[in-house]
């Protein structure tokens, strides 16, 4: 009997050993993560940037072409360029044979030196066949309207071309512009007139922009509503080797911050008061700076006073993100990232 009855002592100081240990681990990862989640925060490294916040898109580098057409028809007798030359404004590009446009223009010259004596209405008539035999003689040789490239030619020395047949397209490198979309949400952002940077990782060039455009019709594809809008360059896009059909990172400039300090805004505090503070990384604890701030996008704020450039700050999670983060991981592992304070608004830290 005395057997039995330790056999059953030895079960329950066994069960309720097992539970002490759970429980106890269990108390120890709740806490393990709870501070954690107290221990959590990101730093920024104020960097003197000329762009204080932007929209980022995608834009594509487009330019008008321009079909040359010939004027008059006849032989071709001597062709200048070839595809992908490039070619200047006035550049001869094409020469009819001329001869019988030579003789036109001399026989009309002739006739209305001769028509001293005419009426009126004959020396006028006369004097615009002169003008249109000269024109003629003229358009014999068809030379470029634009600085560009010759993207394509439609004919050959010794082809016979009538009038009005495309001759030769040349891409207007004077027209170089870039096209994108801006989301919906974004609208009320942008203006005509907006600095933009475009960047070109592919040529590792920036070159600044700006919008001309605004279309007044948005475009509704696969779900999503999106503005057609224009950029031209403020520089001459052609010396860096920008050329149609090739994509770049565009920057529109919500918040111009040359030579100023500016943060994110989620780096931003406030006191009972509404005054703006910040927390400052040290060697030791984190501590609180009163700064003011002057214009201020949804995310990021220039600071005009209370930093420098090179100071590191301490962002915490708002109390919104503590509660998502306590709700994941209650209970569980956490990562852990080293860091003090337990709040956005109450870090260990003495004040200024």
């Amino acid at each position: 009997m005395k057997k039995v009855f330790l056999i059953i002592i030895v079960i329950i100081v066994a069960v309720l050993s097992v539970f002490f240990i759970i429980n106890t681990n269990r108390n120890i990862e709740e806490n393990t993560a709870q501070n954690n989640i107290q221990n959590i925060f990101t730093t920024y490294t104020i960097e003197n940037n000329e762009i204080g916040d932007y929209i980022e898109i995608t834009g594509t580098v487009e330019a008008d072409e321009r079909n040359v057409l010939s004027e008059v028809s006849g032989k071709i007798i001597d062709l200048y360029v070839e595809k992908g030359q490039k070619v200047s404004e006035g550049d001869l590009l094409v020469k009819f044979e001329d001869l019988e446009y030579r003789i036109a223009y001399l026989n009309d010259l002739r006739n209305y030196e001769l028509a001293i004596n005419d009426s009126s209405r004959i020396k006028e008539i006369k004097e615009l066949q002169l003008e249109l035999s000269k024109r003629n003689l003229e358009n014999t040789e068809l030379k470029s309207p634009v600085n560009g490239t010759i993207s394509e030619v439609y004919i050959g020395e010794d082809d016979f071309v009538p009038t009005n047949q495309k001759i030769i397209s040349i891409v207007d490198t004077n027209s170089l512009r870039i096209e994108s979309v801006v989301d919906e949400i974004d609208l009320s952002k942008v203006q005509v007139g907006m600095e933009a940077l475009v960047e070109f990782d592919q040529l590792n060039v920036s070159i600044p922009a700006k919008i001309t455009l605004i279309n007044p019709v948005a475009v509704n594809s696969g779900g999503l509503t999106t503005i057609p809008i224009e950029l031209e360059f403020s520089e001459d896009a052609n010396k860096y080797g920008v050329i149609p059909g090739i994509t770049g990172n565009v920057k529109l400039i919500i918040l111009n911050a040359e030579n100023e300090i500016v943060i994110p805004t989620n780096a931003l505090n406030q006191d009972a008061n509404g005054n703006y503070f910040v927390f400052l990384k040290t060697e030791n604890e984190p501590k609180k700076i009163n700064i003011e701030i002057g214009d201020k996008t949804d995310d990021k704020a220039i600071v005009k006073s209370g930093l420098n450039f090179g100071q590191t700050l301490i962002i915490y999670p708002d109390e919104e993100e503590l509660q998502r983060l306590e709700n994941k991981y209650n209970g569980s592992n956490m990562p852990f990232i080293p860091g003090q304070g337990a709040s956005r608004n109450s870090p260990g830290g003495g004040n200024q």
